[in-house]
């Protein structure tokens, strides 16, 4: 019933890291919404079936989860989780509790069936409802959510759980969203937080390093496509990361196949990437190597030491996710003039984030002035709408994107987001796993 019925299907609206102080992802949290909706949190006892058939697959969940061992979802311990627990694995589930759950029989018979099959489970502690009556229920709690802005009145409390649980974890969280929601030294407050640790910046003597303005006037002549094939050789082969990523994803099997059916071409064994594919990619090596070398050089400045695999490397994923959103908008809303610009246009809203620099003095940098056209208002032509629309849309600022929209005729159809969204978080896993960001288990077996 649920697959003609929108509003009982469940959908992946956004995806949320959890870090330590650090900047280390412990595990991914996933924001869904109705298939009818674009709001965004719990998924309602009647959306579970569409949750477990639709995006608790195998496939997907390889991909939403990362290289991490469980995904945190926002739900309800209805009796459908255990009957269908042979279709996914419990262990790689952490439920966040409904806020202000009402605990009837099933739900209680439920939480304790799951937890003794290795679900895990995380609850508000200003919600947390009939949860501290109940004993046998309160030892499943492994972790609870706290507002930062809350958390000195809710300290007492935490405390008290922690001495019936010394193993609880807190996990604090805003009601802001951004790219960096927190600060190394408020995530300290807390075990993990719900959001990205802010990255060091790097911290610049007068001009930039000639090495970040080789990386930016490529950005911008790849953008202009104006380039000599022969000069960008030249500088790929300064710099080895670039050149090996590269290589890389082009060598990529299946990130080939999921960029050629991202343009919904038919034989897709039959058909190569394209002239613009490859810019795409060589943006990305780019951008890959930019943020790369950026965080060596701050590490090096602190006499760290460096280790590419324990890189906070959530920011460049999120600026993929974005980029590929944006190009399969465009690829239907866009001339064929300003299509073959929209994964970069996208894909370069966080360029500071490559830089380890504030938002202002990168987009003040010259050659990206063309790129940073789209975020202004009124800029960008048909791009820029796109591109401002969605940006709102996943800072949470829902009717402020349904507005722009309407204002700037583009109809948002949520299934086609929807399915946007899915494609994207699948096409980049396909780049992270090519450049090693995380490991292919196909590979490896």
């Amino acid at each position: 019933m649920d697959i003609d019925t929108p509003s009982l299907q469940c959908k992946v609206f956004d995806r949320l890291a959890v870090q330590n102080f650090l900047g280390n992802t412990q595990f991914y949290c996933l924001e869904l919404s109705a298939g009818n909706t674009f709001d965004f949190g719990f998924c309602r006892k009647d959306n579970v079936q569409s949750l477990l058939r639709e995006v608790l697959t195998v496939t997907n969940m390889k991909v939403l989860k990362g290289a991490h061992e469980r995904v945190m979802i926002p739900s309800v311990p209805c009796a459908l989780w255990v009957k269908q627990a042979r279709k996914y694995d419990p262990r790689s589930v952490i439920m966040w509790l409904e806020n202000s759950i009402e605990l009837s029989e099933e739900y209680k018979d439920s939480m304790l069936r799951l937890y003794n099959q290795g679900m895990k489970f995380a609850v508000r502690v200003d919600s947390m409802g009939e949860l501290p009556s109940n004993k046998a229920l309160l030892n499943c709690i492994d972790y609870v959510l706290v507002d930062v802005s809350k958390y000195s009145e809710f300290s007492d409390v935490i405390q008290g759980l922690k001495k019936h649980n010394p193993e609880l974890q807190t996990i604090g969280y805003k009601e802001s969203c951004s790219i960096f929601n927190f600060t190394s030294a408020e995530a300290k407050k807390f075990d993990c937080v719900l959001g990205l640790v802010q990255n060091e910046f790097i911290k610049y003597e007068g001009v930039r390093p000639k090495w970040q303005h080789d990386m930016l006037r490529l950005f911008a002549q790849l953008y202009s496509s104006f380039y000599d094939i022969k000069e960008v050789g030249e500088i790929v082969a300064q710099y080895p990361l670039m050149g090996t990523a590269m290589k890389k994803m082009m060598g990529s099997r299946a990130l080939t196949s999921l960029t050629l059916r991202g343009r919904n071409l038919k034989n897709t064994e039959n058909q190569s990437l394209t002239q613009n594919d490859l810019r795409n990619l060589l943006v990305i090596s780019v951008a890959f190597n930019l943020y790369t070398l950026t965080t060596k050089k701050i590490n090096d400045s602190k006499k760290l030491a460096f280790d590419m695999q324990k890189l906070n490397y959530e920011p460049f994923i999120q600026a993929l996710i974005f980029g590929k959103i944006v190009d399969l908008m465009a690829l239907e809303l866009c001339d064929d003039i300003s299509a073959p610009q929209a994964f970069m246009s996208g894909f370069m809203k966080y360029c500071h984030v490559f830089l380890h620099d504030t938002e202002k003095a990168t987009f003040s940098e010259f050659p990206l002035d063309a790129v940073s056209s789209c975020y202004k208002e009124n800029g960008g032509e048909q791009l820029g709408k796109i591109i401002r629309t969605l940006s709102l849309l996943f800072e949470h600022r829902i009717s402020d994107a349904l507005a722009l929209a309407y204002d700037e005729g583009i109809e948002l159809y949520k299934q086609k987001i929807y399915g946007y969204i899915s494609q994207a978080y699948i096409w980049a896993d396909a780049v992270v796993k090519s450049l090693d960001i995380i490991p292919d288990q196909n590979e490896i077996q």
